[in-house]
């Protein structure tokens, strides 16, 4: 039994709107808040560690998802740096053409980890596999719509 579900499922997610939060806004002002952005990564990143070990305390097994999540929570106590931001500016071409491109949006995005960074070596190779190159808010709302299901299961 989880006996604090509710406390630990709001502290979640009141630390993924703060870095929602702060990940637009930089995005919005081109600014690059290396700062910011670590201290509420980290903060999410604990929440979704100790909302992860309740669960396991509770007889859950990871799937290979959670276990990415435990491999970036893992790597940010370590002080690793999760966090690569991209640029992408707009064309500046407008004749006429006619063809498909895509341009990504600027964003945050989860870096890929070297091996050796922590202890596990199957949490690096599901973070890569899963998290690796991929946004960090939407991967973070997936792990959170995850938990509270599972939470929910208690």
């Amino acid at each position: 039994m989880i006996t604090d579900k509710d406390n630990i499922i709001y502290s979640l997610g009141k630390s993924i709107e703060e870095l929602e939060k702060v990940i637009i806004t930089c995005i919005e002002n081109n600014n690059k808040n290396d700062k910011d952005i670590y201290n509420n990564l980290g903060t999410t990143l604990f929440w979704i560690g100790s909302c992860l070990d309740r669960l396991r305390a509770n007889g859950e097994i990871d799937d290979e998802y959670e276990k990415a999540f435990r491999g970036a929570y893992n790597a940010q106590k370590h002080s690793i740096s999760l966090v690569s931001f991209q640029y992408y500016k707009r064309g500046g071409i407008s004749f006429p053409l006619k063809f498909s491109l895509k341009i990504p949006s600027s964003n945050y995005y989860f870096k890929k980890l070297e091996e050796n960074v922590i202890k596990s070596d199957s949490q690096i190779k599901s973070y890569n596999k899963i998290l690796s190159n991929k946004p960090i808010i939407p991967e973070i709302k997936k792990i959170q719509r995850i938990i509270v299901e599972k939470f929910n299961n208690y």
